[in-house]
Protein backbone atom coordinates (compact mmCIF):
# COMPACT_ATOMS: atom_id res chain seq x y z
CA UNK A 1 0.00 0.00 0.00
CA UNK A 2 1.11 3.80 -0.87
CA UNK A 3 2.21 5.30 2.07
CA UNK A 4 0.30 8.47 3.41
CA UNK A 5 2.84 11.42 2.31
CA UNK A 6 1.55 14.71 3.33
CA UNK A 7 2.30 16.94 0.26
CA UNK A 8 3.77 20.59 1.22
CA UNK A 9 1.21 23.05 -0.16
CA UNK A 10 1.54 25.81 -2.49
CA UNK A 11 1.63 28.78 -0.42
CA UNK A 12 0.95 32.45 -0.57
CA UNK A 13 2.49 34.59 -3.76
CA UNK A 14 -1.10 36.76 -3.61
CA UNK A 15 0.38 39.60 -4.92
CA UNK A 16 2.34 37.99 -7.19
CA UNK A 17 -0.26 35.45 -8.71
CA UNK A 18 -2.95 38.52 -8.75
CA UNK A 19 -0.16 40.82 -11.49
CA UNK A 20 -0.04 37.70 -13.63
CA UNK A 21 -3.56 36.91 -13.54
CA UNK A 22 -4.05 41.13 -14.25
CA UNK A 23 -1.52 40.00 -17.08
CA UNK A 24 -3.70 37.37 -18.48
CA UNK A 25 -6.90 38.94 -18.40
CA UNK A 26 -5.53 41.75 -20.99
CA UNK A 27 -4.44 41.20 -24.38
CA UNK A 28 -1.03 39.90 -24.77
CA UNK A 29 1.66 42.97 -24.71
CA UNK A 30 4.50 42.35 -23.75
CA UNK A 31 7.30 39.51 -22.51
CA UNK A 32 6.68 38.61 -19.02
CA UNK A 33 10.48 37.53 -17.29
CA UNK A 34 9.72 35.70 -14.22
CA UNK A 35 13.31 35.86 -12.28
CA UNK A 36 14.69 35.43 -8.59
CA UNK A 37 16.66 33.55 -6.33
CA UNK A 38 17.60 30.14 -7.07
CA UNK A 39 14.60 27.78 -4.96
CA UNK A 40 12.68 30.90 -4.60
CA UNK A 41 9.49 29.45 -5.80
CA UNK A 42 9.49 30.76 -9.56
CA UNK A 43 8.63 27.38 -11.08
CA UNK A 44 6.31 26.41 -8.28
CA UNK A 45 4.34 29.88 -8.72
CA UNK A 46 3.40 29.43 -11.95
CA UNK A 47 3.20 25.90 -12.57
CA UNK A 48 -0.08 26.58 -9.76
CA UNK A 49 -1.15 29.26 -11.30
CA UNK A 50 -1.06 27.21 -14.61
CA UNK A 51 -3.30 24.16 -12.95
CA UNK A 52 -6.08 26.80 -11.91
CA UNK A 53 -6.43 29.03 -14.98
CA UNK A 54 -10.19 28.94 -16.59
CA UNK A 55 -10.79 26.39 -19.34
CA UNK A 56 -10.40 29.00 -22.46
CA UNK A 57 -6.71 29.51 -21.83
CA UNK A 58 -3.74 26.86 -23.34
CA UNK A 59 -0.99 26.45 -21.49
CA UNK A 60 2.19 25.29 -23.48
CA UNK A 61 5.19 24.60 -20.53
CA UNK A 62 8.63 24.32 -21.88
CA UNK A 63 11.40 22.90 -19.27
CA UNK A 64 15.00 23.84 -20.81
CA UNK A 65 16.48 22.55 -17.99
CA UNK A 66 15.52 18.44 -19.09
CA UNK A 67 18.33 18.54 -21.61
CA UNK A 68 21.63 19.62 -22.00
CA UNK A 69 21.51 21.91 -24.91
CA UNK A 70 24.73 22.37 -26.86
CA UNK A 71 23.18 22.12 -30.31
CA UNK A 72 20.18 23.09 -32.60
CA UNK A 73 18.30 19.76 -33.01
CA UNK A 74 18.85 19.86 -28.82
CA UNK A 75 16.88 23.07 -28.60
CA UNK A 76 14.16 21.90 -31.03
CA UNK A 77 14.14 18.35 -29.42
CA UNK A 78 13.14 19.93 -26.06
CA UNK A 79 10.45 22.96 -27.55
CA UNK A 80 8.41 20.14 -29.44
CA UNK A 81 6.52 16.88 -28.40
CA UNK A 82 6.94 14.53 -30.87
CA UNK A 83 3.40 13.06 -31.92
CA UNK A 84 3.70 9.52 -33.57
CA UNK A 85 0.14 8.52 -33.07
CA UNK A 86 -2.74 10.32 -32.21
CA UNK A 87 -4.84 13.37 -32.94
CA UNK A 88 -2.26 14.32 -34.91
CA UNK A 89 -1.33 11.75 -37.03
CA UNK A 90 -4.65 10.79 -38.10
CA UNK A 91 -5.52 14.27 -39.45
CA UNK A 92 -3.98 15.79 -42.30
CA UNK A 93 -4.77 19.57 -40.94
CA UNK A 94 -2.37 19.97 -37.69
CA UNK A 95 -4.32 22.73 -36.89
CA UNK A 96 -7.98 21.45 -37.43
CA UNK A 97 -6.76 18.72 -35.15
CA UNK A 98 -5.23 20.37 -31.98
CA UNK A 99 -7.94 23.04 -31.79
CA UNK A 100 -10.66 19.96 -32.33
CA UNK A 101 -8.94 18.29 -29.51
CA UNK A 102 -8.65 21.25 -27.28
CA UNK A 103 -12.55 22.43 -27.76
CA UNK A 104 -14.08 19.30 -27.44
CA UNK A 105 -11.98 18.26 -23.91
CA UNK A 106 -11.67 21.64 -22.53
CA UNK A 107 -8.11 20.91 -21.49
CA UNK A 108 -6.80 23.90 -20.44
CA UNK A 109 -2.90 22.99 -19.69
CA UNK A 110 -1.64 21.10 -23.33
CA UNK A 111 0.93 18.65 -23.07
CA UNK A 112 2.20 20.80 -19.94
CA UNK A 113 6.39 20.14 -19.17
CA UNK A 114 6.31 18.23 -22.83
CA UNK A 115 6.60 21.03 -25.19
CA UNK A 116 4.77 21.91 -28.06
CA UNK A 117 3.13 18.70 -30.04
CA UNK A 118 4.42 18.58 -33.45
CA UNK A 119 4.19 15.78 -36.54
CA UNK A 120 7.50 13.94 -36.24
CA UNK A 121 7.67 14.11 -40.04
CA UNK A 122 7.67 17.98 -39.42
CA UNK A 123 10.23 17.88 -36.63
CA UNK A 124 12.49 15.90 -38.86
CA UNK A 125 12.43 18.63 -41.84
CA UNK A 126 13.47 21.17 -39.53
CA UNK A 127 16.45 19.06 -38.25
CA UNK A 128 17.09 18.51 -41.96
CA UNK A 129 16.89 22.12 -43.10
CA UNK A 130 18.43 23.49 -39.90
CA UNK A 131 16.31 26.50 -39.98
CA UNK A 132 15.19 28.15 -36.99
CA UNK A 133 13.53 30.69 -39.04
CA UNK A 134 11.17 27.75 -40.32
CA UNK A 135 10.49 26.82 -36.83
CA UNK A 136 9.41 30.18 -35.81
CA UNK A 137 7.42 30.92 -38.61
CA UNK A 138 5.31 27.49 -38.46
CA UNK A 139 5.46 27.93 -34.71
CA UNK A 140 3.63 31.66 -35.84
CA UNK A 141 0.99 30.24 -37.68
CA UNK A 142 0.89 27.57 -35.05
CA UNK A 143 0.00 30.48 -32.15
CA UNK A 144 -2.88 31.93 -34.96
CA UNK A 145 -4.71 29.24 -34.94
CA UNK A 146 -4.88 28.63 -31.50
CA UNK A 147 -5.79 32.20 -30.29
CA UNK A 148 -9.04 31.90 -32.54
CA UNK A 149 -9.98 29.48 -30.18
CA UNK A 150 -8.59 29.97 -27.09
CA UNK A 151 -5.85 32.09 -25.37
CA UNK A 152 -2.60 30.88 -25.74
CA UNK A 153 -0.06 31.22 -22.79
CA UNK A 154 3.59 30.14 -23.58
CA UNK A 155 5.93 29.32 -20.81
CA UNK A 156 9.45 28.83 -21.44
CA UNK A 157 11.48 27.90 -17.95
CA UNK A 158 15.32 27.84 -17.40
CA UNK A 159 15.36 30.34 -20.60
CA UNK A 160 19.27 31.33 -19.45
CA UNK A 161 20.16 27.64 -20.96
CA UNK A 162 20.21 28.88 -24.57
CA UNK A 163 21.62 32.35 -23.90
CA UNK A 164 25.14 31.08 -25.58
CA UNK A 165 23.71 29.28 -28.26
CA UNK A 166 24.56 30.03 -32.11
CA UNK A 167 22.07 29.16 -34.66
CA UNK A 168 22.99 31.81 -37.50
CA UNK A 169 23.66 33.92 -34.95
CA UNK A 170 22.64 34.15 -31.12
CA UNK A 171 19.00 31.90 -30.83
CA UNK A 172 18.55 33.77 -27.86
CA UNK A 173 18.04 36.83 -30.30
CA UNK A 174 15.81 35.39 -32.68
CA UNK A 175 13.81 33.99 -29.80
CA UNK A 176 13.29 37.25 -28.69
CA UNK A 177 11.74 38.62 -31.92
CA UNK A 178 9.87 35.76 -32.28
CA UNK A 179 8.04 35.92 -28.24
CA UNK A 180 7.47 40.15 -29.41
CA UNK A 181 5.92 38.91 -32.72
CA UNK A 182 3.80 36.67 -30.34
CA UNK A 183 2.89 39.37 -27.82
CA UNK A 184 3.70 43.19 -28.42
CA UNK A 185 3.21 43.10 -33.15
CA UNK A 186 -0.02 40.41 -33.33
CA UNK A 187 -1.18 40.05 -29.26
CA UNK A 188 -1.89 36.44 -29.75
CA UNK A 189 0.15 35.05 -26.79
CA UNK A 190 0.91 35.55 -23.44
CA UNK A 191 5.10 34.20 -23.15
CA UNK A 192 6.11 33.96 -19.85
CA UNK A 193 9.96 33.33 -19.30
CA UNK A 194 11.84 31.92 -16.33
CA UNK A 195 15.52 32.26 -14.96
CA UNK A 196 17.04 31.76 -11.72
CA UNK A 197 20.22 33.20 -13.77
CA UNK A 198 20.44 36.70 -12.06
CA UNK A 199 23.20 37.44 -14.65
CA UNK A 200 21.37 35.88 -17.55
CA UNK A 201 18.58 38.43 -16.72
CA UNK A 202 20.99 41.56 -15.92
CA UNK A 203 21.91 41.42 -19.46
CA UNK A 204 18.85 40.31 -20.96
CA UNK A 205 17.54 43.98 -19.04
CA UNK A 206 20.16 45.74 -20.94
CA UNK A 207 19.03 44.70 -24.33
CA UNK A 208 17.60 47.34 -26.30
CA UNK A 209 16.01 44.54 -28.62
CA UNK A 210 13.93 44.59 -25.34
CA UNK A 211 13.35 47.73 -24.66
CA UNK A 212 9.59 49.40 -23.76
CA UNK A 213 8.83 45.45 -25.07
CA UNK A 214 9.27 43.10 -21.92
CA UNK A 215 8.06 43.87 -18.07
CA UNK A 216 10.06 42.24 -14.81
CA UNK A 217 8.81 40.19 -12.07
CA UNK A 218 10.66 39.05 -8.83
CA UNK A 219 9.99 36.27 -6.77
CA UNK A 220 11.54 36.89 -3.98
CA UNK A 221 12.14 34.63 -0.76
CA UNK A 222 9.17 34.88 1.64
CA UNK A 223 9.73 37.98 4.23
CA UNK A 224 9.66 37.33 7.74
CA UNK A 225 5.73 37.29 7.96
CA UNK A 226 5.24 35.12 5.04
CA UNK A 227 7.99 32.89 6.43
CA UNK A 228 6.15 32.63 10.23
CA UNK A 229 2.57 31.94 8.52
CA UNK A 230 3.80 29.43 6.12
CA UNK A 231 6.02 27.34 9.17
CA UNK A 232 2.42 27.40 11.44
CA UNK A 233 0.52 25.31 8.88
CA UNK A 234 2.98 22.46 9.47
CA UNK A 235 2.92 22.36 13.74
CA UNK A 236 5.83 24.49 14.55
CA UNK A 237 5.18 26.86 17.55
CA UNK A 238 5.68 30.43 17.30
CA UNK A 239 9.61 30.42 18.98
CA UNK A 240 10.48 28.07 16.97
CA UNK A 241 9.24 30.20 14.02
CA UNK A 242 11.16 32.95 14.80
CA UNK A 243 14.47 30.94 15.22
CA UNK A 244 14.15 29.32 11.68
CA UNK A 245 13.95 33.07 9.77
CA UNK A 246 16.57 34.48 12.28
CA UNK A 247 18.69 31.64 11.20
CA UNK A 248 17.61 30.74 7.63
CA UNK A 249 15.26 32.97 6.35
CA UNK A 250 13.08 32.66 4.07
CA UNK A 251 13.96 30.60 1.39
CA UNK A 252 11.31 28.51 0.79
CA UNK A 253 13.62 25.51 -0.39
CA UNK A 254 15.09 25.67 3.15
CA UNK A 255 11.78 25.90 4.81
CA UNK A 256 10.51 22.78 3.25
CA UNK A 257 13.69 20.97 4.34
CA UNK A 258 13.20 22.12 7.99
CA UNK A 259 9.64 21.04 8.01
CA UNK A 260 10.36 17.76 6.63
CA UNK A 261 13.35 17.55 9.28
CA UNK A 262 10.69 18.14 11.77
CA UNK A 263 8.12 15.16 10.56
CA UNK A 264 11.43 13.13 10.71
CA UNK A 265 11.31 13.83 14.71
CA UNK A 266 14.69 16.05 14.17
CA UNK A 267 15.17 18.81 16.60
CA UNK A 268 14.60 22.17 14.51
CA UNK A 269 18.11 23.67 15.57
CA UNK A 270 20.35 21.03 15.13
CA UNK A 271 18.69 20.63 10.77
CA UNK A 272 19.42 24.21 11.13
CA UNK A 273 22.77 23.68 12.33
CA UNK A 274 23.54 21.01 9.80
CA UNK A 275 22.64 23.48 6.64
CA UNK A 276 24.86 26.41 8.14
CA UNK A 277 27.68 24.22 8.42
CA UNK A 278 26.62 22.42 4.85
CA UNK A 279 26.58 26.19 2.90
CA UNK A 280 29.71 27.29 5.08
CA UNK A 281 31.87 24.21 3.68
CA UNK A 282 30.08 24.69 0.06
CA UNK A 283 31.64 28.53 0.13
CA UNK A 284 34.60 27.65 1.55
CA UNK A 285 35.07 25.08 -0.72
CA UNK A 286 34.76 27.75 -3.77
CA UNK A 287 36.61 30.09 -2.01
CA UNK A 288 40.01 27.78 -1.55
CA UNK A 289 39.64 26.29 -4.80
CA UNK A 290 40.14 29.92 -6.26
CA UNK A 291 43.03 30.79 -4.40
CA UNK A 292 44.63 28.00 -5.19
CA UNK A 293 44.00 27.40 -8.72
CA UNK A 294 42.42 30.49 -9.84
CA UNK A 295 39.98 31.42 -12.03
CA UNK A 296 38.05 33.94 -14.66
CA UNK A 297 35.36 35.03 -16.33
CA UNK A 298 34.50 35.91 -20.02
CA UNK A 299 32.36 38.80 -21.67
CA UNK A 300 32.46 39.67 -24.43
CA UNK A 301 34.55 36.59 -25.80
CA UNK A 302 38.00 38.12 -23.18
CA UNK A 303 38.61 36.48 -20.38
CA UNK A 304 39.95 38.11 -17.23
CA UNK A 305 41.03 36.79 -14.04
CA UNK A 306 39.13 37.00 -10.84
CA UNK A 307 41.21 38.03 -7.85
CA UNK A 308 41.03 35.88 -4.72
CA UNK A 309 41.54 39.27 -2.37
CA UNK A 310 38.81 41.22 -4.09
CA UNK A 311 36.81 38.49 -4.06
CA UNK A 312 37.06 38.22 0.11
CA UNK A 313 36.87 42.13 -0.02
CA UNK A 314 33.67 42.36 -1.41
CA UNK A 315 31.91 39.53 0.69
CA UNK A 316 33.90 41.76 3.95
CA UNK A 317 31.24 44.07 2.62
CA UNK A 318 28.77 41.80 3.94
CA UNK A 319 29.41 41.72 7.43
CA UNK A 320 27.40 44.47 8.62
CA UNK A 321 25.23 44.80 5.76
CA UNK A 322 22.28 42.49 4.04
CA UNK A 323 22.95 43.78 0.51
CA UNK A 324 25.16 46.65 -1.34
CA UNK A 325 25.18 48.55 -4.81
CA UNK A 326 25.98 46.68 -7.73
CA UNK A 327 28.04 50.62 -8.29
CA UNK A 328 30.35 49.04 -5.00
CA UNK A 329 31.94 46.15 -6.77
CA UNK A 330 34.26 44.84 -9.49
CA UNK A 331 32.02 43.41 -12.28
CA UNK A 332 34.52 40.47 -12.39
CA UNK A 333 33.97 39.94 -8.25
CA UNK A 334 30.36 40.12 -8.85
CA UNK A 335 29.73 38.08 -11.95
CA UNK A 336 32.19 35.40 -10.46
CA UNK A 337 29.89 35.04 -7.04
CA UNK A 338 26.61 35.15 -8.54
CA UNK A 339 27.92 32.30 -11.50
CA UNK A 340 28.64 30.55 -7.95
CA UNK A 341 25.38 31.03 -6.52
CA UNK A 342 26.74 32.81 -3.45
CA UNK A 343 25.12 35.66 -4.75
CA UNK A 344 22.41 37.17 -6.48
CA UNK A 345 21.69 40.45 -8.59
CA UNK A 346 18.58 42.33 -8.56
CA UNK A 347 19.07 43.90 -12.05
CA UNK A 348 15.37 46.47 -11.42
CA UNK A 349 17.06 48.33 -8.36
CA UNK A 350 20.92 47.35 -8.88
CA UNK A 351 21.36 45.43 -5.40
CA UNK A 352 24.05 42.69 -4.88
CA UNK A 353 22.73 40.12 -1.84
CA UNK A 354 23.49 36.95 -0.86
CA UNK A 355 21.17 33.82 -2.01
CA UNK A 356 19.62 33.64 1.18
CA UNK A 357 19.73 34.51 4.44
CA UNK A 358 21.48 31.24 5.10
CA UNK A 359 24.20 32.08 2.77
CA UNK A 360 24.85 35.28 4.26
CA UNK A 361 25.23 34.08 7.71
CA UNK A 362 27.80 31.64 6.34
CA UNK A 363 29.14 34.42 4.42
CA UNK A 364 29.54 35.68 8.38
CA UNK A 365 31.00 32.56 9.92
CA UNK A 366 33.51 32.12 7.34
CA UNK A 367 34.69 35.85 7.54
CA UNK A 368 35.02 35.48 11.49
CA UNK A 369 37.07 32.29 11.04
CA UNK A 370 39.57 34.02 8.77
CA UNK A 371 40.57 36.33 11.28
Amino acid sequence: MKPNIRKIEFFDRENEKREILNILRTEPQLLNFIYGPINSGKTTLITDMIENLPDDYVVFYVNLRRKSIIRYEDFIRVLFAIEEGGFLKKIKNIFTKVLKHITSTGEKTLYKSHGIPVDKSLLETFFKEKSNEDVFNYLVEYFKNIAKHKTPVLVIDELQMIGGLEINGKLIYKLFNFFIGLTKELHICHVFALSSDSLFIERVYNEAILKDRCRYLLINNFDEETTLKFLGKYNINKEEQKLIYKNIGGKPAHLIRIIDAKKRGKEIMNEVKEMLESRKKETNDTLRKLKEFGSEIKYNNVSYNVDYTKVISTLKMFGEKDEISANDISEVIKMYLVKDNILFAECANETIKPQSKLDLLAIREILKEMK
